[in-house]
């Protein structure tokens, strides 16, 4: 009888133990996320250049890259996550010669480090254009959501398609997990019911796709900005950038630009 028993309870405690190991292995609150971005170069390049008029002087620049540029580029981002905050990074990477070049003149990418406050609903960004340093504080992003019934596996983690709008009309496509429970994502985008391990966004022609998902215990700290006062909101700084740029260009150009910046 005593054995009986004995048998029962150390069943009941390699159960216990088998659910507990599965919570921290599949709804992490804590972790690191790497994910790969890749660029479209050449689709980026011919797009300003259908944007171009025949007699503009930074058409004879894009058409000269295009026969130098590769296909597409690679760039890193890592995501650290604790609770209801995440920070997004950029990660370092030798890149090609003419990738290298674009990437300092802001074309590829602006380097962008965004923090989000999902429970204040805040967030917090620097970036730069152009050599300049620009700070953004300001709520998330509006995002409008539609789940689909699709399904992919990414990083070895299930993860469900959704349909997005944002930035009044950029068009996403974001696979997330609810393996994953914070609704954060590799960009300014949330609000999923779980973290975005894949996004697409056609018209900046890049997608972004985690690479690796590492539980572990991490801190994260809006510390990105140090003086919240000399940040600008979103629409701030787009007003500041249309004044500066407007004479460059046009109404579309811009757009597609001031959304790859916010993106």
């Amino acid at each position: 009888m005593k054995m009986k028993l004995y048998i029962a309870i150390l069943f009941l405690f390699v159960l216990g133990f088998q659910q507990a190991n599965a919570q921290y292995a599949f709804f992490p609150e804590q972790g690191v996320i790497t994910y790969d971005k890749t660029v479209h170069v050449k689709n980026m390049l011919r797009r300003q250049i259908s944007m171009m008029k025949e007699t503009d002087f930074q058409r004879k620049f894009f058409e000269d890259m295009l026969t130098k540029v590769p296909e597409t580029a690679v760039l890193q981002r890592k995501l650290t996550f604790s609770g209801s905050e995440s920070i997004l990074e950029p990660l370092a990477k030798d890149q090609p010669a003419m990738v290298a070049q674009l990437l300092r003149f802001g074309f590829l990418d602006y380097g962008t480090k965004i923090y989000q406050n999902l429970a204040t609903k805040q967030t917090s960004m620097t970036l730069e254009v152009g050599g300049s340093p620009i700070a953004i504080s300001d709520s998330l992003t509006n995002v409008k959501w539609k789940i689909t019934n699709e399904y992919r596996n990414i990083a070895g983690y299930d993860c469900r398609r959704a349909n997005g709008v944002t930035l009044d009309s950029v068009y996403v496509v974001a696979f997330y997990t609810d393996q994953i429970p914070l609704a954060s994502s590799p960009s300014t985008l949330h609000g999923l019911p779980g973290m975005i391990l894949g996004l697409v966004v056609p018209e900046q022609n890049f997608n972004i796709y985690a690479s690796k998902v590492e539980m572990t215990g991490t801190t994260v700290t809006d510390n990105l900005i140090k003086k919240k006062a000399s940040a600008f909101t979103r629409e701030q700084t787009r007003n500041k950038m249309r004044e500066i740029l407007g004479q460059w260009l046009s109404e579309k150009q811009f757009g597609l630009f001031f959304a790859a910046m916010m993106l």
